[in-house]
């Protein structure tokens, strides 16, 4: 197995939020032969085994110029590695428009530990909006596993028939896709690893595209490992949006199963939505009266409940069992610069919370021992750059002699240590 080659001079992304992790909601070159075999192979996918939602295809791929400075690149000793970019469409998902999209993949020289796909937050539009994001991404690089981003034309969320689910079932075709056509070749062959893992992160909004696909489209028969950060926030639309708000929720309350918090207690805040979340959601869902100033109607709560990741009430049913996927989710508890006046000014989006970890929380309990992933954990962290800020801020169930790792390096450790495929999985 060839050695992937240590950084020198890791060329990061100068590209950051100015408003850092609380101002969005919920918020792939590699070897020119395999970007050429990615293009060529086939583009139709098919619903996955256990998913009660279909999958639809990736079509018109061609080769294309990785837009902006979001996709990753490496250097090492001299040499750059460039992620090479594909565009293509996502067609035929039930009820939902075509969608235009690029992606892009970095693989590294030999045998592959793994390839971890990176969601983003908000409508998916950006490859990587912060700069800890492609930090994080290059640090996978470095230790032997391909990085696969995308970038979609428009929100993933949005469709003509404003449901978000329905909507899912973009990030889940992809997801597969890469499955089908990126990771399995790299498991096979001379220079194969049948033990690599297909894994998944995705921040806020990208944390809810992957519980999706995990709960409607299958993905659990093939996710090895997910990191979900911030999220996810879409668990529960209805809490989120109904007037009168809903009742508070209690983050990992004492005996919930998975939870780790350290010397951390459990935190109790609102699961709705600030203002601009709520503003993002009236557009996904095509109703206004979310969080709106009038009592919300019954119509409106059952088609923003039908949506959710979590409904068990109407539509398709959602599978919270996932045996072959290990998960950790990671959720904000407390943030460095809070501000004293949140509740008179919900605004002010970079210094008091907002609902991603409540949201979290709303999925994160449907998830049992009985039930449990091979590999389950939800982390609190503390003193977050934002209210969606896990990467900046420290884990301290994960403290050694007293000192607690920050987010992203934890991030990083939990995913290379679980990002593999087990037969016994």
């Amino acid at each position: 197995m060839s050695q992937t080659p240590q950084p020198e001079n890791s060329n990061v992304s100068q590209s950051q939020s100015q408003t850092g992790g609380g101002v969005r909601l919920f918020f792939i070159c590699g070897l020119a032969l395999v970007a050429l075999s990615v293009l060529a192979a086939p583009t139709l996918v098919h619903a996955a085994s256990g998913g009660s939602l279909s999958l639809g295809a990736v079509t018109n791929q061609n080769a294309s110029v990785c837009p902006g400075d979001q996709w990753i690149s490496y250097t090492s000793h001299g040499t750059t590695y460039n992620m090479t970019c594909a565009s293509a469409t996502l067609s035929g998902c039930q009820d939902v428009q075509d969608v235009d999209f690029t992606y892009g993949q970095l693989i590294p020289d030999g045998t592959v530990n793994g390839v971890v796909v990176f969601l983003d937050g908000g409508g998916g539009t950006t490859a990587a909006f912060e700069s800890d994001e492609y930090v994080m991404l290059q640090d996978y690089f470095a230790q032997g596993y391909g990085i696969v981003q995308i970038a979609w034309n428009s929100d993933w969320e949005q469709t003509f028939d404003a449901n978000i689910q329905n909507a899912a079932c973009r990030p889940a075709t992809f997801l597969n896709y890469v499955y089908n056509n990126i990771y399995q070749p790299l498991t096979q062959g001379r220079h194969g690893n049948s033990s690599a893992g297909m894994c998944a992160q995705g921040f806020s909004a990208g944390s809810a595209a992957i519980t999706y696909a995990l709960a409607y489209y299958g993905a659990g028969e093939y996710l090895d490992n997910v990191e979900l950060l911030a999220g996810p926030v879409l668990s529960d639309i209805k809490q989120g949006c109904e007037v009168p708000r809903a009742s508070n929720v209690t983050v990992c309350p004492d005996g919930q199963y998975g939870c780790r918090l350290g010397d951390d207690k459990p935190w109790t805040l609102s699961p709705s939505y600030v203002p601009f979340d709520s503003g993002l959601v009236r557009s996904w869902t095509n109703d206004n009266s979310c969080q709106g100033s009038s009592r919300t109607s019954t119509e409106s709560n059952a088609d923003w409940l039908a949506q959710s990741i979590v409904d068990e009430n109407t539509g398709a049913a959602p599978t919270f069992n996932y045996p072959n996927t290990s998960m950790s989710g990671w959720l904000c508890r407390t943030l460095r610069n809070l501000a004293s006046d949140c509740a008179t000014n919900p605004n002010d989006y970079q210094n008091c919370p907002n609902n991603s970890s409540t949201q979290g929380q709303l999925f994160y309990k449907n998830i049992t021992r009985d039930i449990s992933p091979p590999v389950f954990n939800v982390y609190s962290v503390d003193g977050c750059e934002g209210p969606e800020g896990v990467s900046e801020g420290t884990v301290d169930a994960l403290a050694v002699h007293g000192q607690a790792p920050m987010g992203e390096v934890a991030i990083e450790n939990d995913m290379t240590g679980q990002c593999f495929h087990s037969r016994f999985r």
